[in-house]
């Protein structure tokens, strides 16, 4: 059996639309054993009651794309899914497990891709290169389609840089968040991104915490989405006022994110605890550090 640790993904940071993304420390973990005949599937944790056990089943899917793309004919398969990334919050769940089916796959196959032949196979599956990409390689990233290749570079995060993170415990539908956007935008607003996606990237790169609390602002997606979270004014404010750098949809949500440096971050899970309880807000409150590491190949029995 071959088993891959995949991390958690926040896409967008703000202003990055579909071309950021930061790997967290929540991991999937996807096994795969190739069998003489048959499918059989184990889910734990997170979906265990939901998610298909069947061939409709994510991993299963990209596995058999993947077969298929290379030419390998497989007797059968068995494949555990340890869930522990919250499925359709915006947290990357169907990223890691697109990323740890192919490297499972991969290795079954002995076709000894490479990282980045798995990174285009994964954007061919999901569509948008900002979750698989630091799902793989970790770490914050900048990626980009050119032509059939994703492009892409790691940012390192700061060493003191955490998030306090807001799990709602509804989900929400990427196709849905997706259409609630407009289909054109005024250029002052294009400018008003890219200027500064273009700084959170610099204030990542030279841990200045200060431009990092002025640069997460958007106006491509978050004025629009914020309308299907109904925690969302709620979240910025608290997080906000408490000395929170900056707050933002992770993905298209309904997860919200603020950034926050290390020595806060107890600090401010404790408020936002306090407040929610207050104000019967309901979901999963949780500290999430960038981890630097993307998917890991685990040792039998690991």
């Amino acid at each position: 059996m071959v088993s891959y640790k995949v991390p958690a993904t926040s896409a967008n940071i703000g202003p990055g639309f579909d071309c950021l993304g930061m790997a967290v420390n929540i991991y999937n973990t996807i096994s795969f054993e190739e069998t003489d005949k048959g499918l059989e599937i184990e889910v734990i944790g997170d979906g265990s009651d939901t998610v298909p056990l069947d061939e409709n089943n994510m991993a299963y899917e990209t596995a058999k794309y993947f077969f298929d793309k290379v030419g390998y004919k497989f007797k059968g398969l068995k494949i555990k899914i340890h869930n522990y990334i919250p499925i359709a919050r915006g947290l990357g769940s169907s990223s890691s497990i697109v990323i740890g089916a192919l490297l499972c796959a991969n290795d079954i196959a002995g076709t000894n891709m490479s990282k980045d032949e798995i990174l285009n196979i994964a954007n061919e599956i999901e569509g948008h290169p900002d979750n698989v990409t630091p799902a793989l390689v970790g770490s914050i990233t900048a990626s980009v389609i050119l032509g059939d290749t994703v492009e892409y570079k790691k940012i390192i995060p700061p060493d003191m840089l955490d998030t306090i993170v807001l799990i709602p415990e509804y989900e929400m539908s990427t196709n849905e968040a997706r259409k609630i956007l407009p289909k054109t935008y005024d250029r002052q607003d294009c400018i008003y991104n890219i200027s500064r996606a273009s700084l959170l990237i610099m204030a990542m790169i030279t841990s200045d915490y200060e431009l990092l609390s002025k640069v997460v602002d958007d106006k491509i997606h978050q004025p629009y989405r914020k309308s299907l979270i109904k925690e969302y004014d709620f979240f910025e404010n608290i997080m906000k006022s408490n000395g929170a750098l900056a707050t933002f949809i992770s993905g298209s949500g309904s997860t919200l994110m603020a950034f926050c440096h290390k020595t806060m971050s107890q600090e401010l899970y404790e408020i936002l605890k306090e407040e929610c309880k207050k104000n019967n807000i309901k979901g999963t409150i949780k500290i999430l550090s960038p981890v630097k590491e993307g998917a890991i190949k685990l040792e039998i029995g690991g």
